[in-house]
């Protein structure tokens, strides 16, 4: 067929009048948004980025709303629907809003929905074939705007280097600018100008969309859901709880099941029938699975808003399952107009909110193991009095309790209800042994704890009653000192040691001045750790740097020290 550039610039132009009839308010807001953008690129201003957003999505939102009323006496809506978008535009708390969660479920979740809802397609042929229009569409429009804007790039820096005017800047701004109009208003006219073309339309069966669904992506669900059921199995059999993380795996194979499903409406010859035509059904033991998994995983560590999220998500999902039992109820339309009721309640209905639901579930979880702890007084607050080594029997719950306060910690007002601050409170309480596990999950040695003293950058020393002071002594040079088998000799550059301590004897000596105890894997507080690195006798006074004591299989033991200086009467 001969390919005639005349005909198709007619017809181009035809249908480019005819969007500009059809969407006259969408091009308006996406030719402000460009134009605006252009504007602070050339004045090298910085764009507002919030109200940019609005324009954009001012557009989508007109769009839904045009395809909604149609030519109906209802466009008279489409004419005044731009007017809520002045006040929001204007408001100084945008954004704030923009970067809030209500924002980002309107943006990425409520809109698509609506989008699809907007044609009000009951069946569900016709109902896949409008979204796999839109699909196709938003495809194909990307893909011609891209090409032209590479085709015109590569033709414009080799102009550019051939007649050597690439370093102007001119030619940078060109480029910039004409993404923006690509980006911007090019590919977005492209799509409404191809769901005007497509409107209505019914794709036939493609080939490669026949071979993938029936002989890739089909066999593939059900070898999953095989899988599924032997994990069903092994819980009966085992007479065991799901583990909670397999939620998330029948979540996604739900869907995916579900999309499959769909999409098998487009073609002529679909396999396994015997499989998809019965899935509601052979899918309710494994719903129940997922619901068994929420369930556990929300008992054990509470509401999350990721977890709360997987609940709405989950009951989007057996709605979808429960209402396709019944080829009559079985409706896509429906379980969309659901969901997007659902998530329209979690964004805008405060009691609803996600976080506030998360955060009143992770304060009763705190109350909940510290009670079971023990250290939650009579005013509901948490006792700030040190852990005991022999609580490490108890580090799964300090571990729980630990996640519950650092999930608080994004709302003080919650966290200071238990008279803290933050979670790292709770740690600074804990045996040594116990912090690595309790902050990270790490497993430590239960029965090993190193305990860490230095001394401050600044102490006050007295020297009365001391003659000769020694500084700088070094553990590598024979004439400094040395601590080796459990035994710390200073030599002072003399040929034999001038002073002798054996490791226990300093510690038990430093243990009782002081008063700290080694085995309560608690830190010593700042005046036992002055105490502990002060030695004295009637011969000598030590100070030491640092100080590493070691408490293993119920013995105390000097692992290591640094020495500051020694006095000498």
């Amino acid at each position: 067929m001969k390919w005639n550039l005349r005909e198709r610039f007619a017809e181009f132009r035809k249908e480019f009048l005819t969007v500009v009839c059809r969407h006259p308010l969408e091009l308006l807001l996406l030719l402000a948004l460009t134009v605006t953008l252009i504007v602070c690129l050339e004045i090298d201003k910085e764009p507002n980025g919030p109200r940019l957003l609005v324009l954009g999505w001012g557009a989508l939102l007109l769009l839904v709303v045009n395809r909604l009323a149609g030519c109906s006496v209802w466009r008279r809506i489409y004419w005044v629907a731009w007017t809520p978008l002045v006040p929001l535009f204007l408001w100084t708390g945008l954004p704030e809003w923009v970067e809030s969660t209500q924002a980002i479920i309107t943006f990425t979740i409520l809109t698509p929905l609506a989008l699809l809802a907007c044609r009000r397609a009951v069946a569900n042929e016709r109902f896949v074939a409008d979204a796999l229009v839109y699909l196709r569409s938003a495809v194909l429009a990307m893909l011609f705007a891209y090409v032209a804007y590479g085709l015109f790039e590569a033709t414009l820096w080799s102009a550019a280097y051939i007649f050597g005017f690439a370093e102007a800047r001119w030619v940078v701004r060109l480029s910039a600018d004409l993404f923006c109009v690509m980006q911007l208003f090019a590919a977005p006219m492209l799509f409404m100008m191809m769901l005007d073309r497509w409107d209505g339309a019914r794709f036939g069966s493609s080939r490669v969309l026949e071979v993938l669904l029936n002989w890739v992506v089909s066999p593939a669900v059900i070898v999953y859901a095989a899988l599924l059921y032997l994990y069903l199995l092994k819980i009966l059999l085992t007479w065991s709880l799901p583990d909670g993380g397999v939620a998330y795996l029948v979540f996604g194979f739900t869907m995916t099941a579900l999309m499959v499903k769909a999409l098998r409406l487009q073609l002529e010859k679909p396999a396994f029938n015997w499989f998809f035509d019965r899935f509601s059904l052979l899918s309710l033991p494994i719903v129940a699975l997922f619901w068994v998994g929420v369930v556990r995983r929300v008992g054990e560590y509470g509401l999350t808003e990721p977890r709360i999220y997987l609940l709405i998500c989950g009951g989007v999902m057996t709605l979808c399952v429960c209402l396709f039992l019944s080829r009559r109820a079985g409706r896509y339309l429906h379980v969309v107009l659901a969901a997007w009721v659902v998530f329209s309640a979690v964004a805008y209905i405060p009691a609803l909110e996600p976080e506030r639901v998360a955060l009143r579930s992770q304060a009763r979880r705190v109350e909940r193991i510290a009670a079971r702890l023990g250290c939650l007084d009579a005013e509901g607050r948490l006792l700030h009095a040190p852990v005991r080594l022999a609580d490490t029997v108890h580090r799964e719950d300090y571990r729980e309790l630990y996640e519950a306060l650092e999930y608080l910690e994004r709302d003080s007002a919650a966290i200071a209800r238990f008279g803290m601050a933050e979670s790292n409170e709770l740690a600074d309480l804990l045996p040594a042994q116990m912090r690595d596990y309790v902050r990270w999950g790490y497993q430590s040695e239960i029965d090993r704890v190193q305990l860490w003293i230095e001394m401050p950058a600044q102490v006050c020393i007295d020297p009365e009653g001391y003659s000769r002071c020694y500084v700088n002594l070094s553990s590598y040079d024979a004439g400094g000192y040395t601590f080796e088998n459990d035994t710390l000799r200073i030599w002072l550059g003399e040929p034999h040691p001038l002073l002798e301590i054996t490791g226990a004897e300093l510690l038990k000596t430093q243990c009782a001045r002081s008063g700290f105890d080694p085995a309560q894997g608690v830190e010593p507080a700042p005046e036992q750790a002055l105490q502990l690195l002060d030695y004295r006798d009637d011969r000598c006074r030590i100070l030491f740097q640092q100080m590493v004591i070691e408490h293993r299989d119920s013995v105390d033991r000097l692992y290591t020290e640094q020495i500051h200086s020694v006095w000498l009467r």
